[in-house]
């Protein structure tokens, strides 16, 4: 019965969740049924439903959410290669620090979109303007976390490193960056929020293909049932995303207490 009741418990954010859900389709429907929403503009789930249908059925969808995907994981992928050394190296050296620290709080305020007329000029219209600025945005959260978790390194462990004959490159590898590494794993996942973000943006300025020029070619050609369906694979993948990084990070972290609050926020959410 315990057993039960636990299970019941740890079950019942999740259902209530599903419901909330639930819900808000059945109240969208009913409203776009009654021809309470504007005709046309804002399409019954019915309609999305058949738009997401063919646009998985001919291929279309696939095609294109794999280019966002694509540009997207380059560019994470070189913004955790630049923001996280670039971080805990400003944690680390105070000289270096005081010299990023400007540029980094002069570009994080920077709609990121704006570069793009500049890059297009240097790297022309295409996949490398894309990648280029979702890098960008990418390293600035990642620079950020992995300072603050390195500043979070304990003192002790440091000094006992130090004191012990280790070297700058083992006191890194060895206690600032196992402690650094939940603030840096946060950090991977506020830079793959924006990296979708910026991704469908940019595509949506310059881009032959991917989710953002499909967005924004249905949008001119006034099919909203169809930019909608995009819109829900794209919600559906992202969450996808973000609840594989949670699980992942948990695994990585399961030495840590972060990792256990995550474990048991998975299982009661």
């Amino acid at each position: 019965m315990t057993s039960a009741l636990a299970t019941g418990q740890r079950c019942l954010p999740a259902l209530t969740g599903l419901l909330a859900v639930a819900a808000l389709f059945g109240a969208w429907q009913a409203a776009a049924s009654a021809h309470w929403l504007a005709d046309g503009f804002v399409p019954s789930l019915a309609d999305i439903w058949r738009a997401t249908k063919h646009l998985v059925g001919t291929g279309e969808i696939g095609v294109n959410l794999m280019a966002t995907l694509r540009a997207g994981a380059w560019g994470l992928a070189a913004g955790i290669l630049t923001g996280v050394p670039l971080g805990l190296s400003m944690a680390l050296l105070p000289v270096f620090d005081r010299i990023v620290t400007p540029v980094v709080r002069c570009t994080y305020a920077l709609p990121k979109t704006t570069l793009i007329p500049l890059l297009v000029l240097w790297f022309g219209v295409g996949g490398a303007t894309n990648v280029i600025v979702i890098a960008i945005t990418a390293a600035l959260p990642l620079i950020v976390y992995s300072l603050r978790g390195a500043r979070e390194a304990p003192r002790v462990l440091l000094w006992s490193a130090r004191s012990l004959g280790t070297s700058r490159a083992g006191v890194l590898w060895r206690v600032v960056l196992p402690a650094a590494l939940p603030q840096i794993l946060t950090g991977v996942r506020v830079a793959l929020g924006f990296t979708l973000l910026v991704a469908i943006s940019c595509e949506m300025i310059v881009a032959n293909q991917g989710i953002g020029k499909l967005i924004g070619q249905y949008g001119d050609q006034g099919s909203y049932d169809y930019l909608f369906a995009a819109l829900f694979v794209t919600t559906v993948v992202a969450y996808a995303l973000d609840a594989s990084l949670r699980w992942s990070s948990s695994t990585l972290l399961r030495w840590h207490e972060s990792g256990q609050r995550e474990r048991q926020g998975g299982r009661h959410g």
